[in-house]
């Protein structure tokens, strides 16, 4: 298949556009640095910035499927302008485009932040209520996806934390560094919000995976496991044979953010997915392998 990649200089991008490659597809790697882009040498690549109204002037004439993994997030309400341009605008330009352009499938990443925190796992059909601007852009764009749904196969996958090598100012890779540093790692409540996060390598299966799904989806890419910021501090230590150190601190954790893994499981038939102490050796070994 001939598949443009949006936010092909992101964290996901990194490990999907060389597996996409792999696996024989024809890959457009589409970001808004070209020295960034460099790194895909196989891959057929285009510099754009999303926000332009005049998107589909600088995309191919002809694609089979859409991966959509760009978005901003950004200081509100001073960038909520682009904001709203990359995470709902830019959206609706590619599926207008790929409509045109004769694409099959769109998938488009979303995020468990859609859901509110609460208490359970939060299911794809409960209602999406997530509070901030971020998510809000999100749940625009969800929208626009399912508009276009009688046009094209769409897959929504809500990502739940995905964590990986390479990752940089995000939770797992900033517990690593903090347990490495021997930095405290502040707990509230005894250490939540609990998340069930995911490996890179178990994203990237489900991302191509989708391109071969018929009809109209919408899923939580979770992990298996359901971990407090304590769990996996714990095991980063228990890995990395360091002791981790804690602090609580006062105020709310605001609630746990889960996804029930059902429908992952019905719709790809997954097998167990990689543990978080398996996964997070990599990252471990990486960090300590980086000059710091």
């Amino acid at each position: 298949m001939k598949v443009l990649v949006t936010g092909a200089t992101g964290f996901v991008a990194s490990h999907l556009i060389p597996a996409l490659l792999n696996s024989g597809h024809d890959v457009i790697a589409c970001g808004h640095h070209e020295s960034r882009l460099a790194k895909y040498p196989a891959a057929s690549r285009v510099v754009v910035d999303l926000r332009d109204r005049n998107l589909a002037g600088h995309l191919p004439t002809r694609i089979d499927a859409v991966i959509h993994l760009a978005q901003a997030n950004v200081g509100f309400p001073d960038g909520f302008a682009d904001l709203w341009e990359v995470n709902a605008g830019s959206t609706a330009r590619l599926l207008d485009w790929a409509r045109h352009a004769g694409a099959t499938s769109f998938v488009f990443a979303s995020t468990g932040s859609v859901y509110e925190p609460g208490e359970r796992p939060w299911h794809e059909d409960d209602p999406v209520v997530g509070g901030g601007a971020y998510a809000a852009t999100k749940v625009a764009a969800e929208r626009i996806v399912g508009a276009f749904a009688p046009h094209m196969s769409t897959v929504i996958l809500r990502l739940f934390g995905p964590y990986g090598v390479g990752q940089r100012a995000r939770l797992v890779p900033g517990l690593v560094g903090r347990v490495l540093r021997g930095d405290a790692v502040s707990l509230r409540e005894g250490g939540r919000p609990r998340i069930n996060p995911v490996w890179i390598g178990d994203v990237v299966e489900v991302f191509i995976a989708s391109l071969g799904l018929t009809g109209n989806h919408t899923v939580n890419l979770a992990g298996d496991e359901v971990l407090s910021i304590r769990d996996m501090a714990t095991i980063i230590g228990e890995v990395a044979g360091r002791v981790p150190v804690f602090e609580e601190v006062p105020g709310s954790s605001g609630g746990d953010t889960v996804g029930d893994t059902a429908r992952l499981r019905k719709r790809f038939g997954k097998r167990p997915l990689v543990p978080f102490r398996d996964g997070v050796a990599a990252v471990v070994a990486d960090a300590l392998d980086t000059p710091r």
